[in-house]
């Protein structure tokens, strides 16, 4: 076991001595410590390798401050995020961070990694565990913890505040996030298979996951929803397709997104096919980031349960499965064909406060189960993107065992039809 502490992290030392000290001491992996209690400032990210496991003691705090090179990044990144290798066996054992108005420069467009903006984040992993961590003063941009390409991941006794996402999760298979509390003005949980290109660094399924006894705190005011779920489906690129920001095309065993300017609203021609192996380049004046080694032109969630989770907050929608349709990201280009998302599971979700829509649907769905809800004055919804022609909505089977509902709970669009079993 190695003692931090011992390489110079030390309370009183500045944020960039201690970087240093704290990325030397984890660096040839194994167990690290940090058990003088105190506020620790740092200012540089921390790089975490494999087998390590990282604990910070009781009465420890990390304190976030301006990187002297005048960029900042994440406070904690995985080595293999950066070179697109996987990183295995990494715990984060108890670790308190204040973001203390530090966070991303920018939306991840000029990051090292497009899409990555996470006080936490992690790329490439596989066996990633987090317990015990704290999470305060998120800004607008980052999350608190964001994980993209992993395999077995699991999250237990987070409490995230701040104005950002809690915990963002983009492709990946198995995860449990258990013992959540989140006061967040954005989502506490992102299962965002598709995304913003800013917003995720891969597109692709997540599979076989669990959220339990997670609770939405009260607050003022806020936007988004409990959990967001989100899926979407492109094409093959074609000389001459009109593209927008967050546009995805595959092409050569390849997939690339585009990323512009979601503000400004602009169609671009493309006339040359993205072909380049990692990062950001511009064809025709479009600037493609590569996100996969993959022809896969779909994706979404699937095999998901939520469960134990209370709603504490006012909000107009609970748990949504989304499609986006606007400037920022179409997760449908129009002619593609959506795979539905399929097995999906509510359990034991208590409304503590008004929820009009406990479980909203935009996109193509299949297989909801509801088990020991009482939806009180909440609503279940599914509707259609009519500004997305041609998509197809099959028919929605829900299985129901020990739910209330109301008159008026169960909406569902004549081009999203529904099957109560």
């Amino acid at each position: 076991m190695i003692n931090a502490n011992e390489y110079g992290f030390l309370p009183e030392n500045n944020p960039h001595k201690n970087s240093r000290a704290l990325q030397k001491a984890i660096e040839n992996g194994g167990e690290i410590q940090i058990t003088l209690p105190g506020v620790y400032r740092i200012s540089e990210q921390i790089e975490i390798g494999n087998n390590t496991k990282l604990v910070f003691c009781e009465g420890v705090t990390l304190m976030r401050e301006a990187s002297v090179s005048g960029i900042n990044g994440n406070a904690f990144i995985n080595k293999g995020a950066v070179i697109g290798e996987y990183n295995r066996n990494i715990e984060i054992i108890g670790l308190h961070l204040e973001c203390n108005g530090v966070e991303s420069d920018d939306f991840g467009v000029n990051s090292r990694i497009a899409g990555l903006r996470a006080q936490v984040g992690m790329i490439h992993v596989d066996n990633l565990k987090i317990e015990n961590f704290e999470c305060h003063g998120l800004l607008e941009k980052d999350y608190a913890i964001q994980v993209s390409a992993f395999k077995n991941i699991h999250l237990e006794n987070l409490y995230i505040t701040g104005n950002k996402d809690g915990v963002h999760l983009g492709w990946g298979d198995g995860f449990v996030i258990k013992n959540g509390r989140f006061r967040t003005f954005d989502d506490p949980i992102a299962l965002n298979a598709f995304d913003y290109a800013t917003s995720n660094t891969h597109v692709g399924w997540i599979e076989n996951g669990i959220i339990e006894n997670c609770v939405d705190l009260d607050d003022k005011s806020t936007t988004g929803f409990f959990c967001r779920i989100l899926g979407g489906a492109w094409c093959r690129w074609q000389k001459g397709m009109q593209v927008q920001h967050s546009d995805t095309v595959a092409v050569s065993g390849k997939t690339y997104r585009v990323l512009m300017n979601p503000k400004d609203g602009k169609f671009y021609t493309s006339l040359t096919p993205p072909c380049h192996e990692k990062g950001i380049k511009e064809y025709d004046g479009i600037n493609w980031v590569k996100v996969r080694d993959t022809e896969e032109k779909d994706c979404g969630c699937r095999n998901i349960t939520i469960r134990n989770c209370s709603l504490q907050k006012k909000r107009s929608t609970g748990i949504a499965v989304s499609l986006n349709y606007d400037t920022y990201a179409r997760s449908y280009y129009p002619g593609c064909v959506c795979i539905p998302q399929s097995n999906i599971t509510l359990e034991n979700i208590v409304l503590e406060n008004d929820v009009d829509i406990l479980f909203h649907s935009t996109y193509p769905t299949e297989n909801l189960t509801l088990k020991n809800i009482d939806f009180k004055n909440s609503q279940l919804r599914f509707d259609a993107v009519t500004e997305a022609e041609g998509i197809i909505y099959p028919e929605v089977e829900i299985k129901t065992e020990n739910v209330i509902f109301s008159e008026n709970t169960i909406q569902a669009s004549p081009k999203h039809p529904i099957k109560i079993c």
